[in-house]
């Protein structure tokens, strides 16, 4: 069974909300685009200014999914209700605001036609330089000055005070780091797989290859851009083009690494990147090792435009 999204997920990260002369051309439009699956056809009805990469990538995704065959999307107008209310209010806590405040709301009713899943997203909307367009918010100047002035060491102290989790102890240990040793600047063996990996991956991102994606040493990549899905059913090259276009907005490119520490197949790497819309990512990346392989499987990082 398919699993989608909570009803507010559009709503509660920084919001999404064609070129329309009412919301109801807008609602039928984007409901010709989201079955398609046309990722191009839903962007161009959104203004997405300002919106950082994994909006952008929850949206495209959501394309994606309403794309599928086996999956039926309709869209609607509808007026904001006091929770929507509450939630845009509430966004100021997470340094957000809105560029434009929204008229109302496009409702997207996802079912699957076997019957076995369904949801909901809410996507608020205005009138854009005089045509209706769904509507992103975006970071406020306060919380880009602070995530600029915030150092990787002050990202890397809050991951090592929330805990690192440790399999064998059943627990997270804020003392991860007093047990580990230092890695060189290049961050040794996992600075360095992540090094090739990425470079390979944003190699395959811009000439749109899934198969060279997949093959690129990156188990996410492998997992979910191959030829097979889950239930081993194969998938349309199309599919796949389009799931690599999505996932790139959250990819790392152009990574340098500062430094980090390794405990047995764990480590934490110091990185400053660049993600799929060309804003600064940095932070600290937890990485594991699996099967001899290193991968990312945590990441404290906050971006912003250049």
């Amino acid at each position: 069974m398919k699993l989608f999204r909570p009803a507010l997920l559009l709503a509660l990260l920084p919001l999404l909300s064609a070129c329309a002369g009412s919301p109801e051309s807008l609602a039928k439009d984007l409901q010709s685009a989201f079955e398609k699956g046309d990722i191009d056809a839903v962007l161009a009805l959104a203004q997405l200014d300002g919106t950082p990469s994994d909006l952008r990538y929850f949206m495209m995704d959501q394309v994606i999914d309403c794309g599928a065959a086996d999956t039926a999307c309709t869209a609607s107008v509808a007026p904001l209700d006091e929770k929507f209310i509450k939630s845009l209010d509430g966004l100021a806590e997470q340094g957000m605001e809105a560029a434009i405040r929204p008229e109302g709301l496009i409702v997207l009713q996802i079912q699957q036609k076997d019957g076995q899943g369904s949801g909901k997203a809410q996507m608020p909307y205005a009138k854009v330089d005089g045509k209706y367009r769904l509507v992103a918010q975006r970071y406020t100047a306060a919380k880009l000055a602070e995530m600029r002035a915030t150092t990787n060491q002050q990202i890397l102290d809050k991951m090592l005070a929330a805990g690192i989790y440790d399999s064998a102890a059943g627990e997270r240990r804020t003392d991860w780091k007093d047990t580990a040793t230092e890695l060189p600047a290049d961050g040794g063996e996992p600075g360095q797989v992540l090094l090739r990996t990425s470079t390979a991956l944003h190699a395959a991102v811009l000439a749109n290859d899934p198969d060279a994606a997949v093959k690129s040493g990156d188990g996410f990549a492998q997992m979910v851009l191959g030829d097979k899905d889950y239930d081993g059913k194969p998938v349309a090259l199309d599919v796949r083009k389009a799931k690599l276009r999505a996932q790139s907005m959250r990819f790392l490119h152009d990574v340098k690494v500062s430094g980090g520490w390794l405990r047995g197949d764990e480590a934490v790497l110091l990185v400053d990147a660049k993600d799929g819309i060309g804003w600064i990512r940095r932070g600290a990346l937890f990485m594991s090792k699996s099967d001899g392989q290193w991968g990312i499987s945590g990441k404290q990082l906050i971006g912003y435009p250049q």
